[in-house]
């Protein structure tokens, strides 16, 4: 196959990835696609070979390009390892459908102009989820996988998935456990949205 239609498919692979950054300090996505195809160009130049033009873009695609929220978020490792250990210490007693629930709410504070507009701001923020605070959880990844490795492992690939996906929030903002009920909960401003496994879910109708 020639190197022209090499080139040009993976112009169009970059296109599809120009809404994630390839690292921290790319501006913005029409820059990104720009230094993509560049690159791509100087690798396919300097070699005459169709083979080698498919891996310079493999291995473009491969390490630089990090995972994306379908709005463009970029997810740094904090942000990832925040989400697993939030995921692990909120959910790990419940189905993937409880699990997904609660990773939902979290990137829906994400969203919400009520709090912070990171992954990780919004797992740690004060007073927020309790693991965070409360002595006896695990709050590193290792300690997770150390306690209980196999729950661990099948939340993380839950985590990646998800973000591979899109990281979709799923409206709504808060939950607690069936068999408590705080008095947030009751608000004239907090809407009740649904049940999954043994959390009950909300939204707030001014966030």
């Amino acid at each position: 196959m020639g190197i022209a239609v090499q080139l040009t498919k993976i112009l169009v692979a970059c296109s599809l990835v120009a809404g994630c950054a390839l690292n921290e300090s790319v501006p913005s996505p029409s820059t990104a696609t720009q230094q993509i195809a560049s690159e791509v160009a100087n690798k396919v130049t300097s070699d005459s070979s169709a083979s080698a033009a498919v891996t310079a873009s493999a291995a473009l695609t491969a390490s630089d390009v990090k995972a994306c929220k379908d709005n463009g978020y970029v997810f740094s490792q904090k942000d990832i390892d925040a989400l697993i250990l939030n995921a692990f210490n909120e959910a790990r007693g419940e189905s993937n459908a409880g699990i997904l629930a609660v990773l939902g709410v979290t990137m829906a504070r994400v969203d919400s102009a009520c709090y912070p507009d990171t992954v990780h701001g919004v797992v740690y923020q004060r007073k927020q989820f309790s693991w965070t605070w409360q002595r006896g959880t695990p709050r590193t990844l290792a300690a997770a996988k150390a306690i209980e490795p196999k729950t661990y492992a099948k939340v993380k690939t839950l985590v990646e998935n998800y973000i591979a996906q899109g990281a979709k929030p799923n409206g709504s903002l808060f939950y607690h456990t069936k068999d408590v009920s705080p008095s947030w909960s009751r608000s004239a401003s907090i809407e009740r949205t649904k049940v999954t496994g043994s959390h009950i879910f909300y939204d707030h109708r001014r966030c």
